[in-house]
């Protein structure tokens, strides 16, 4: 009997011996543990490199816009105008231009008093559609710029590129845990304003009837 008994103990000394240094099957225990880590780095990798791209393209967008604008004398027409958003449709390719909306818009400041400043017209292009244009309208209203970018009797193109952001991926996990865009959930807005001055004498918007915009009263 105590024999038996010895030989069981033996036995199971032997078996815990060959448990503790077995190793089998490590390497597969430690990458189940690795691989949900690689995924979030290979994921976020690829989120945080397409939402630079698409951020560096708003920027380019308002850049061009505002660059195109300046370069204008006198007037503008409305059909320039609709051409110049246009091609920040272009930029954004191949991500898709319908969340874009580009506003470009002229800034005057009074003779008086440069920090007193009121928009004379502004155009508003948002990509939605197979064929999108622009709305313009002639305004005269207050429009706040940095201090010290314009002197008196003076002006300025202002081009703000807005695009709501969709993730590829993170959008199904982050989308209730990280602020929202204007999209909605899982969206975020990426904006950017490009301030340019004009080449020349700051271009008028030419209206479809053939007059141009009045330039601003103070």
């Amino acid at each position: 009997m105590l024999r038996s008994l010895s030989t069981l103990v033996n036995k199971a000394r032997t078996l815990e011996r060959r448990w503790r240094n077995d190793r089998k099957g490590v390497a597969a225990i430690e990458f189940a543990f690795i691989v949900p880590i690689m995924f979030f780095m290979f994921v976020g990798a690829v989120e945080l490199s397409q939402a630079i791209i698409v951020d560096r393209r708003v920027t380019q967008v308002a850049s061009s816009v505002a660059d195109l604008v300046a370069r204008k004398e006198t007037s503008i027409k409305l059909g320039e105008i609709g051409d110049i958003t246009k091609i920040g449709g272009y930029i954004m390719m191949p991500y898709s231009q319908a969340p874009l909306q580009v506003v470009v818009r002229n800034v005057t400041s009074s003779s008086k008093d440069a920090k007193q400043t009121k928009q004379s017209w502004q155009c508003t292009f948002k990509g939605i559609g197979s064929n999108p244009e622009p709305t313009c309208t002639c305004m005269n209203e207050v429009y706040n710029i940095p201090a010290d970018l314009v002197t008196t009797m003076d002006s300025v193109v202002v081009a703000e590129a807005t695009y709501v952001y969709t993730p590829l991926i993170f959008d199904y996990f982050l989308k209730r845990t990280l602020p929202n865009g204007t999209g909605g959930p899982g969206t975020y807005t990426l904006v950017e304003r490009i301030f340019m001055k004009p080449r020349g004498q700051a271009a008028m918007l030419l209206k479809s009837d053939g007059t141009t915009c009045p330039s601003p009263t103070f």
